[in-house]
C-alpha cells in the first residue's frame, strides 16, 4: 500500500488543528487529504465519496468524533465498504478507549499529535481498511459464484436448510475425522414475528438483508453462515486446533446484530436477538447434522425462556 494512494478525511472543529494535520500528514507523503470543521459536513462527504481514513476529533460540537464513527460505520454496512477510523482524543481513561473500540473506531492518537506518530498510525488504519476491503470484494465474488451452485434465500443470498444442511455435515465428517473442533450456533431474532406483522415485505427484507451482511462480516469466508427458517441463522465455525475455538467468537456476532438500529424505509429499527452454540469434537460427537441442530435449537429455546443474554453454550 503506497501512501500517496490513500485518500484521508480530517474533521475537526478548530481550523488550525486540522492544518497541522493536514501539513504533517503532507510532509509523510500523503497527497489525498481532504478537511472539514464539523461532523455533519464530514457525512456529506462520506456519502459523496468513500475514504480509506477518516481522521475525526473526539470532542466536537453539534455531533462528537464517537457518533460520527457510528454512523460511519451505519454507511460502510449499506455500501459493503470499510472505512479506517482513528479518534484525535485528550482522553486516554480506559474505559473510554474501551468504548470507542466497540463503537468501531480502529484508533486513537491523545492530542496534540507527534507527527510521526501521526503518520503511522494513520497508515496502519489505512492498511486494515485496504485489507478488510479486499476481503470483502473477494467473499462478495465467491458467493456470487457459489450462489449459482446452490439453493439460495433472495433475500439474505445465504443458503437455505437443505444446502445448510449438506455443507454442515461436511464439517462434522471433517471434525470427526480429525482433531478439531466445529462450533455451531443458531441466531434467532425473537421478535421476527412482530416485526412481520408490523412492518411491509420491503422493510422486512431491508432488516435480513441487514442482519446478514453484518454476521458476514464478523466470520471468515471458510466459515459457515445459512438461513435456515424465518428469522433463523445458522453459523458454523471449524478449528483445527481445539484450543483456537471461542465462544467471545459468537459473542461478538451477537454483540453486533444487537447493537446496532437497523436503517429501514420505516426509519431506524431495532432487533432483538438471541445464540445458542454447541461444539463437537472427537470427544463430544453427534450422530448426525438434524441431531447437531436440534441440540442448538433446544438451547436457545432454553435460553430465550429464561430470558438469557448472553451467548447459551
Amino acid at each position: 500500500m503506497i501512501r500517496d494512494e490513500l485518500s484521508i478525511l480530517v474533521v475537526d472543529d478548530m481550523k488550525f488543528s486540522c492544518e497541522f494535520i493536514r501539513r504533517a500528514l503532507i510532509k509523510e507523503g500523503y497527497t489525498s487529504i481532504e478537511v472539514v470543521n464539523n461532523a455533519p459536513d464530514a457525512l456529506i462527504r462520506i456519502k459523496d465519496s468513500a475514504f480509506d481514513v477518516v481522521l475525526a476529533d473526539w470532542l466536537m460540537p453539534e455531533m462528537d468524533g464517537l457518533e460520527l464513527a457510528q454512523k460511519i460505520r451505519q454507511l460502510d454496512e449499506e455500501r459493503n465498504h470499510y472505512t479506517g477510523i482513528v479518534l484525535l482524543t485528550a482522553k486516554d481513561d480506559i474505559a473510554s478507549i474501551r468504548k470507542a473500540f466497540e463503537e468501531g473506531v480502529d484508533d486513537y492518537i491523545v492530542k496534540p499529535p507527534n507527527q510521526v506518530e501521526l503518520a503511522a498510525r494513520v497508515y496502519s488504519a489505512g492498511r486494515v481498511a485496504t485489507m478488510q476491503n479486499d476481503l470483502l470484494e473477494t467473499t462478495h465474488s465467491l458467493r456470487k459464484k457459489y450462489y449459482l451452485k446452490c439453493t439460495i434465500d433472495r433475500v439474505t443470498g445465504l443458503g437455505r436448510m437443505s444446502d445448510t444442511q449438506k455443507r454442515l455435515d461436511a464439517l462434522l465428517r471433517q471434525t470427526l475425522s480429525r482433531d478439531g473442533t466445529t462450533c455451531c450456533a443458531i441466531l434467532k431474532i425473537i421478535n421476527f414475528k412482530n416485526l412481520a406483522t408490523e412492518h411491509n415485505k420491503e422493510v422486512q427484507e431491508q432488516l435480513l438483508s441487514s442482519i446478514s451482511r453484518r454476521i458476514c462480516r464478523q466470520v471468515r469466508p471458510i466459515d459457515l453462515v445459512g438461513y435456515i427458517n424465518p428469522g433463523e441463522f445458522l453459523i458454523a465455525m471449524y478449528y483445527p486446533d481445539m484450543e483456537d475455538a471461542r465462544c467471545r467468537n459468537f459473542k461478538r456476532i451477537l454483540h453486533d446484530v444487537n447493537h446496532r438500529s437497523y436503517k429501514t424505509a420505516h426509519g431506524f429499527l431495532n432487533l432483538q436477538c438471541a445464540m445458542s452454540m454447541t461444539s463437537i469434537d472427537k470427544n463430544n460427537p453427534v450422530s448426525d447434522v438434524k441431531e447437531l441442530i436440534y441440540n442448538t435449537r433446544q438451547k436457545l429455546k432454553q435460553s430465550v425462556d429464561m430470558g438469557f443474554e448472553d451467548v447459551a453454550t
